[in-house]
């Protein structure tokens, strides 16, 4: 669909712009695809199905390619090199099975929940993108509970300043 955006397409756009025949086989690729991200949290797949559908049905190739490249990128965030004065923050790529191990036992039961919730509405919809949204919605807490004494750091913060300690807001 020209004039589309990076992640503003979907599958629901691709079924309804495919004839019936081309419908069904997106549907069972989709839903085969689905099936291994409800057990798997990693939804790259199910993304590359629409993305190629995307194309097939008309839309533009260059959003697809640059939502790919986006989600490549996104998962190999601990892949990539480090420069020796960066804080040695421990990175958590940016995929639901990196996400899901990085969590909390607690946080994971919620994520499980916003998870299958995304996936009864992809089932319903053809949509994947809701999915997408619940990684990265809890990657931030992944991050922060991969790296404890970074939270401390926070939290040292927050009582100074709570505290009325001006100093942090000096200029050295």
């Amino acid at each position: 669909m020209e004039g589309e955006t990076v992640g503003t397409f979907s599958g629901a756009w691709v079924r309804s712009a495919l004839s019936d025949e081309d419908r069904d086989s997106f549907e069972a690729q989709f839903a085969f695809a689905l099936a291994g991200v409800r057990l798997s949290y990693e939804i790259e797949p199910l993304a590359e199905v629409v993305r190629e559908w995307w194309t097939h049905a008309g839309g533009d190739r260059d959003a697809a390619d640059a939502d790919r490249y986006r989600s490549q990128r996104d998962a190999t965030i601990t892949r990539r090199p480090q420069l020796p004065q960066q804080d040695p923050t421990r990175w958590v790529d940016r995929t639901g099975p990196a996400v899901f191990a990085a969590l909390t036992p607690d946080d994971r039961v919620r994520f499980e929940l916003d998870f299958t919730g995304a996936a009864d509405f992809a089932a319903q919809s053809y949509d994947h993108l809701r999915l997408v949204e619940v990684v990265h919605d809890w990657w931030t807490p992944a991050c922060r509970n991969a790296n404890p004494e970074h939270q401390q750091i926070d939290l040292e913060m927050i009582r100074r300043i709570e505290s009325g300690d001006e100093s942090l807001f000096a200029d050295d």
